[in-house]
């Protein structure tokens, strides 16, 4: 009986993962699949649309594309789900899912690259906790497997750039706390992760004047630009730079054409994937559900180098450290106790800074975004929808109902201490249907506060 129940049990899963999922003229997904890839890595930014239309648990889960030798995949962010397209017909491609991932509400904003055409997810964050894992997914086992490194450095993909060649991947690490094994940094620091040696290194930290950046706006993207070995950074307005994190060089964006792109219209519709190839940039916007594709010639000429550096490099504030020490004593006490009082000062202010929302975590984040999002449009979030972001659909309703309390009090203590007032950022209404169950909204004024825009 067991035998027959095993069998049956692998009949299902082969019948589920062997489905074939229409997307129908998607622009970006019919590019990709017809895309001569000819470089060991292409990637793409986050797409928050529903390019694949998945279960209710998972319709909250952003998407993004990736492009290798293999194939194009698109991935559900959050879940370890991994779908490939498999044939085209016409204007229609044709999705299958290829893993039997079976956890999910981890390793969110994870970086995802192709490292010998093998789909790579380093970073991320789950429920209390943000990680710095290397994971691989296995072809032959259909599952994600993990990597040791010398060293775990928690982050997310909020920047990085992946040098092929050299198999090396440059990311950022801003400010986070972490609940789960109560360590913090309060820095933002460049680091370089080796793939062969698979060793990480701390580069430097960012200069103090790109800090301000960070966290990032909605408007927020960035693509890498193979054909001149760095990442284009769109921030939001005319805040637009390549970023060179190799030879730590920056260069802001002078090109008219190109500015018009990112910022050019003033119902605020941006660009939500861009990526480059051959010197072109490709690009689609958040107005056009369907992803059509438009195209601008890109190249070093559209930019000027600025006159400093994007991280100050490790070794030399080791350096100047040790002068500092054993060559003027004095002189070093006295700068260490103005910069403690400028670290200090910089703090103060930022508790009173309506534009500081570092204080929230990332999946609290991620819960006000889409509750503003779903109140703009004159929508309500469900409860079924505040289980599925912090990940408790599975959970007894106990433990459903304790968590969502805990994490709505907490986010509405902390909106009330940064930006003092007695507002609630969340909102709950109960259901004229139903007095038992409750709605969660946020209205624009305190959603603008609260996200920074």
């Amino acid at each position: 009986m067991k035998i027959w129940s095993l069998l049956l049990l692998l009949l299902i899963t082969n019948i589920l993962f062997s489905q074939d999922i229409p997307v129908v003229n998607n622009g970006l997904a019919n590019r990709l699949y017809d895309l001569n890839v000819n470089r060991e890595m292409l990637s793409f930014t986050k797409q928050k649309e529903q390019v694949i239309k998945l279960e209710n648990n998972f319709t909250n889960y952003n998407q993004s594309f990736l492009r290798n030798k293999k194939g194009s995949f698109i991935l559900v962010d959050g879940t370890g789900r991994i779908y490939k397209a498999m044939s085209k017909s016409k204007d229609t491609v044709y999705y299958q899912r290829i893993d039997s991932t079976h956890f999910y509400g981890y390793n969110g904003q994870a970086i995802n690259i192709n490292y010998r055409d093998t789909i790579f997810s380093f970073g991320g964050f789950g429920y209390w906790r943000k990680n710095g894992q290397l994971r691989y997914y296995s072809e032959q086992y259909h599952e994600w497997d993990i990597i040791p490194l010398n060293e775990e450095v928690p982050t997310t993909n909020t920047l990085y750039y992946f040098d092929s060649l050299n198999s090396e991947l440059y990311y950022l690490q801003i400010p986070f706390s972490d609940l789960a094994s109560n360590s913090s940094t309060n820095e933002y620091v460049i680091y370089k992760l080796n793939l062969v040696n698979r060793t990480n290194t701390r580069l430097g930290k960012i200069k103090e004047e790109f800090t301000k950046y960070f966290p990032i706006t909605s408007n927020y993207s960035f693509a890498q630009i193979n054909s001149m070995k760095g990442v284009l950074v769109n921030f939001e307005g005319e805040n637009q730079y390549f970023i060179d994190l190799v030879n730590n060089t920056i260069f802001k964006l002078t090109s008219s054409k190109l500015k018009k792109t990112f910022y050019g219209n003033s119902k605020n519709i941006h660009l939500i994937n861009f990526f480059e190839k051959d010197g072109w940039l490709y690009y689609n916007r958040s107005d056009d559900s369907n992803m059509q594709l438009d195209s601008v010639k890109i190249s070093s000429d559209d930019f000027v180098q600025m006159n400093t550096e994007f991280y100050i490099p490790e070794g030399r504030n080791k350096m100047a450290y040790g002068l500092g020490i054993f060559g003027v004593a004095v002189l070093g006490s006295i700068l260490f106790y103005q910069r403690r009082k400028k670290i200090l000062t910089a703090k103060e202010g930022s508790l009173n800074s309506t534009s500081d929302i570092d204080n929230f975590k990332p999946i609290e984040l991620d819960l006000i975004e889409k509750i503003y999002k779903k109140s703009l449009e004159g929508k309500s979030y469900s409860v079924e929808d505040f289980n599925a972001t912090l990940g408790l659909s599975k959970k007894s309703l106990e433990i459903q109902k304790k968590i969502r309390t805990e994490t709505l009090n907490r986010i509405n203590h902390r909106f009330k201490i940064l930006f003092d007032t007695e507002d609630e950022l969340i909102e709950r209404i109960r259901l004229e249907e139903d007095r038992r169950f409750y709605k969660y909204i946020i209205n624009e004024e305190n959603g603008t506060k609260a996200l920074g825009l």
